[in-house]
């Protein structure tokens, strides 16, 4: 069985695609770190965050965010400071 040339055309936009698409950011690359402020670097626990972004605080979180608690799965510390 001989190789066609088409074929080895697919077999390199496969490739192609796979490398391209793993190149993409992922969401977490997207998401705001946390501030480098006094009061997120006092932060040691995801709990914490709710003190100041729960619904009825200072900074509630909008009707966007997603509904969890683990808030270090998506935001990094900032590490700018």
């Amino acid at each position: 069985m001989r190789v066609r040339r088409a074929d080895w055309a697919f077999v390199l936009a496969v490739v192609a695609v796979v490398v391209m698409v793993s190149l993409l950011p992922s969401p977490r690359d997207r998401n705001p770190p946390i501030p480098g402020s006094p009061e997120h670097r006092a932060v040691s626990s995801e709990k914490m965050c709710s003190t100041c972004h729960a619904v009825g605080q200072s900074r509630p979180l909008t009707e966007r965010h997603p509904k969890r608690q683990d808030c270090f799965r998506c935001h990094k510390p900032n590490a700018g400071g």
